[in-house]
């Protein structure tokens, strides 16, 4: 059975959708580029190589499980350069899950049983893949198209963005989606974030960016909807939150907002109440 559904976005570019997570096959006349390895639960190396066989270089928008769990079947994988995985505690993510794991497990003994389970679907095999940075600025030439890297820190220290020139179009990644997950980086707060986002689109507004596509996202989006977003999360409270929880082994209750926008459809915003804090 093959889960992958496969979507065109505009001409040399196609959407492999994995049921919640969206990797793209980018192609130009010499190479072609794959964002993101997907949640591995088939096999996205044997699913492209019927698409393309041109030379393939492998990207990651940021090491978060569903854009990366693919990646041990690869070679070699670029990601942003404050994203290089060291498969240790000294990665945010990964001290994330081992926190939250641990303080799951002291509250409720038996559910040390499911840690396979929990540690096969949180955190990426290490493999024998070799991760090399992309830096802000980096290109990566394709021949006939061109995809220049540019840093959008938040979602995680190390996200990147993907921006096509000739097209005016961003590959967005997680970096800012209709609902973004804040409280993988508990380090950033709200208003930092808002601050990176709006710097980001006045970056690429002058340079006549147009629209932009996030990697959960059903659809394209206007480059407008960044700066929204942005001063909508810079006025987020925890008491603005439709519902808090807390969660074993987190610094403050773990929080969702939702808000509806007559312009973009919808903002949601996943956070820690402590990165409220100014």
């Amino acid at each position: 059975m093959n889960i992958y559904q496969v979507q065109r976005i505009y001409d040399g570019v196609r959407a492999i959708n994995e049921y919640m997570v969206t990797s793209f096959l980018i192609e130009g006349t010499d190479k072609a580029m794959l964002m993101d390895t997907g949640m591995d639960i088939f096999n996205i190396k044997k699913f492209v190589a019927t698409m393309t066989n041109k030379e393939l270089i492998v990207v990651n928008s940021h090491f978060h499980p569903d854009h990366s769990n693919g990646n041990h079947k690869f070679s070699e994988v670029l990601i942003g350069e404050k994203d290089l995985p060291t498969f240790t505690t000294s990665d945010v993510y990964f001290k994330l899950v081992d926190d939250i794991s641990r303080g799951i497990f002291e509250r409720y003994k038996k559910a040390r049983l499911l840690t396979p389970v929990i540690y096969k679907l949180l955190k990426p095999m290490k493999g024998k893949t070799v991760y090399k940075p992309l830096r802000d600025g980096d290109v990566i030439d394709l021949g006939g198209k061109k995809l220049i890297v540019k840093e959008f820190p938040g979602h995680t220290p190390g996200s990147i963005t993907f921006l096509d020139e000739a097209e005016k179009f961003i590959h967005m990644g997680d970096a800012c989606n209709m609902g973004t997950w804040m409280w993988t980086n508990p380090d950033c707060s709200l208003h930092e974030y808002a601050a990176t986002a709006r710097k980001y689109y006045e970056d690429v507004k002058r340079l006549g960016y147009k629209k932009m596509r996030g990697s959960h996202a059903p659809l394209n989006n206007k480059i407008s909807f960044i700066v929204d977003y942005a001063n909508w999360v810079d006025k987020l409270t925890p008491e603005k939150a439709i519902k808090q929880f807390n969660m074993p082994g987190a610094k403050s209750p773990f929080c969702i907002a939702v808000a509806p926008s007559l312009k973009h459809g919808v903002f949601t915003c996943f956070y820690f109440a402590h990165q409220c804090d100014r």
